[in-house]
């Protein structure tokens, strides 16, 4: 099996979850405090990986985009929880589904990936679902 296939599949379904959960949090909670608890997921996995020998802290020459993928991380997340916060599940993720044409145009600018006609394609059946899916009642 590809190895990356399970990891994706993995990442569908939490990312999913996460918008529940997410508007389930902020029926009681502001956002500001799921921001802290997924802080203190990160410390904990942070202390499991470090206590495992699996990493350690360094500075090397993938450092900052290590830092700057932290800060966009955090970024995206508060835009979620925001989101959620003032819109149906349904319909913030719906939209948000659309990172896709997002990471298309930056990773052809940034990291010299082709953007053939079929991923063209492809990125335009993303809007088009994220447009059906937006309005649909």
């Amino acid at each position: 099996m590809i190895a990356w296939l399970i990891p994706t599949f993995a990442y569908v379904v939490l990312v999913g979850a996460l918008s529940v959960t997410g508007k389930l949090a902020l029926r009681t909670l502001s956002w500001y405090d799921l921001i802290l608890w997924t802080g203190v997921g990160y410390v904990l996995a942070a202390g499991v990986l470090l206590a495992l020998g699996r990493t350690e802290l360094r500075i090397v020459s993938g450092t900052g985009w290590a830092a700057l993928s932290g800060v966009v991380a955090i970024g995206g997340l508060i835009s979620l929880y925001v989101a959620l916060g003032a819109g149906d599940a349904g319909k913030v993720t719906a939209v948000s589904a659309a990172y896709p044409v997002c990471t298309l145009l930056l990773a052809a600018a940034f990291l010299s990936e082709p953007l053939t006609l079929a991923r063209t394609a492809g990125a335009c059946l993303v809007v088009g679902g994220v447009i059906v899916l937006t309005v649909a009642s």
